[in-house]
């Protein structure tokens, strides 16, 4: 990689780092047990010019700031957690080609699995809500947001002006 190139990416990751922390904090709903968000944008678009480890890294790193400039509920670095190992599961879904199949398995396992379980999980160590509270309403909002997450990730990497961008961008 030459340096006018990683000159030329350094800034763009900022940006979509400032992106991704103004959706998932500023422009989200945050409710006691769930929180409606359209940072997954970035983190697809950030895992389309970015590698898996950037992507994780820089999903973390934005939730770790909306967590210390936004604070909405009590500080648990699990949520960091949770945020690194969705950049990463996008970052591998997405980097070198992005298919129907790889978006509905990349919302899968970060819909059900992180946002769902995992969540679940940090919520419970946190305010020690019983199990069958935290599934049985998450499991709702979860379902609707898997549907929302691939309609919405299928359409953007749809767009014809995107790819030949991010090609470019490569």
């Amino acid at each position: 990689m030459t340096s006018s190139l990683t000159v030329r990416r350094i800034p763009l990751l900022g940006a979509l780092i400032a992106m991704q922390l103004i959706l998932g904090n500023l422009l989200s709903i945050q409710l006691l047990l769930t929180k409606i968000s359209f940072a997954f944008i970035i983190i697809g678009l950030t895992a389309r010019l970015f590698s898996p480890l950037v992507t994780a890294g820089s999903s973390a790193i934005s939730s770790l700031l909306g967590m210390l400039l936004f604070p909405k509920f009590t500080f648990f670095p699990g949520f960091i957690l949770t945020a690194f190992l969705t950049g990463l599961v996008f970052g591998y879904a997405f980097q070198h080609q992005t298919s129907l199949t790889r978006v509905l398995v990349a919302n899968f396992i970060v819909v059900f699995i992180l946002n769902l379980f995992l969540n679940s999980l940090w919520l419970h160590l946190m305010y020690l809500t019983p199990w069958s509270v935290l599934l049985t309403t998450r499991m709702i909002q979860e379902v609707i947001t898997y549907v929302c997450y691939s309609v919405i990730l299928i359409a953007l990497f749809k767009i014809p002006i995107l790819n030949q961008l991010t090609a470019r961008f490569k």
